[in-house]
């Protein structure tokens, strides 16, 4: 039995997905033995203590918190027990979704512990390029993916299946939480974690009109006494805040909107930008990124699966060719989109592979 997986080792999370687009997905975190540094624990259960803190004979980490390869041993056993969660299965196919400014090098380490890991075919895809496939569109599209990760946004531009222009932005979600974290602690000396900051967020967060008014209730420490405090948040009380990380992303999407050739501007404009992400989520950035740079943007339902889902639509209609192992086919995937249609490949269908269920715990 051949099991197809695709796999994203995000900052905020690690997301599994077969060919049938199931999704499971785990907190990018880790209990690692303070005296070993094996891992104790991976996700939803180590991410029931707080960053650094100690207990027994663990401690809490974020992995990927300064790059995917800045512990390689640590990153090789947390790829083996996200492989190990796939059962059962004789073999597996896995396409692992990547930064754009990944380099050669790093890819080929990322495949070497993929193979230590059992995997028997793996490939790579830019993260930009699953996400706008995950959204609904064709390769062959000519827009503007836009993908907000927790701590980077990814963004490409695609005429016809070419992509013209493909980088990675040190902004994300992540920053929009820190604003509310530093909000709160100027208006109120209260110290919240990013955690609340980011349920503040959800729930209330907007930069564009329309949101209804709420209000929640959250838990701090006073920044004099240390004392636990618990107080009441409104929408109002966070109107304004997102303005420096919001200014930084427009900006970034503006930057490589300039880079595309007049030729092809009519082409891509027509469908603009594709905002994926769990950064997208963020009440009225779709509306607000449209009126700034005049241009439509468009935003799937559960922005925040569609990595996930390119990856899983990828895997329906890649050839099995063995050749293809240990390489980047983002370049390559609307010929195989075009091709897998035109022929009417039965055989790269999800129907044909087994269900999986992953439990990397």
């Amino acid at each position: 039995m051949l099991v197809k997986i695709g796999l994203d080792l995000g900052y905020a999370n690690i997301t599994l997905s077969n060919a049938s687009a199931d999704i499971y997905r785990e907190p990018s975190v880790a209990i690692v033995d303070k005296n070993t540094r094996r891992i104790l624990s991976i996700g939803a259960r180590a991410a029931l203590k707080n960053e650094g803190e100690e207990f027994e004979n663990g401690v809490m980490i974020r992995p990927f918190k300064n790059g995917l390869l800045y512990s390689s041993d640590l990153t090789a056993e947390i790829v083996k027990n996200v492989i190990d969660a796939v059962k059962p299965a004789e073999k597996i196919r896995c396409l692992i979704a990547l930064p754009s400014d990944f380099l050669p090098k790093q890819e080929a380490e990322m495949f070497s512990m993929l193979s230590a890991a059992g995997v028997s075919e793996y490939f790579s895809v830019k993260r930009s390029v699953a996400a706008l496939i995950g959204a609904g569109y064709s390769p062959l599209i000519s827009a503007i993916s836009v993908n907000i990760g927790a701590s980077s946004t990814e963004i490409a531009v695609l005429h016809k299946g070419e992509i013209l222009t493909s980088v990675r932005e040190s902004i994300g979600g992540e920053d929009f939480d820190k604003a509310i974290k530093q909000h709160i602690l100027e208006q109120g000396d209260m110290n919240v974690s990013l955690l609340v900051a980011r349920t503040i967020k959800e729930h209330l967060g907007a930069v564009w009109q329309g949101r209804e008014s709420e209000s929640i209730d959250i838990e701090g420490t006073l920044s004099l006494t240390g004392s636990r405090v618990k107080m009441s948040i409104s929408t109002e009380d966070v109107v304004g805040v997102f303005e420096k990380p919001l200014k930084n992303l427009i900006l970034s999407v503006a930057n490589v909107v300039k880079k595309i050739p007049i030729e092809y501007v009519n082409e891509i404009f027509e469908n603009g930008v594709v905002l994926t992400g769990g950064g997208a989520e963020l009440y009225g950035l779709d509306t607000m990124m449209s009126k700034v740079l005049g241009i439509s943007v468009t935003k799937p339902h559960n922005a925040i699966d569609s990595v996930a889902k390119g990856l899983s639509r990828i895997h329906n209609f890649l050839p099995s060719k063995k050749k293809l192992t240990g390489k980047n086919i983002t370049s390559q995937i609307a010929k195989f989109y075009e091709n897998a249609h035109s022929k009417q490949d039965t055989n790269t269908s999800a129907s044909s592979d087994d269900d999986v269920k992953f439990d990397i715990n």
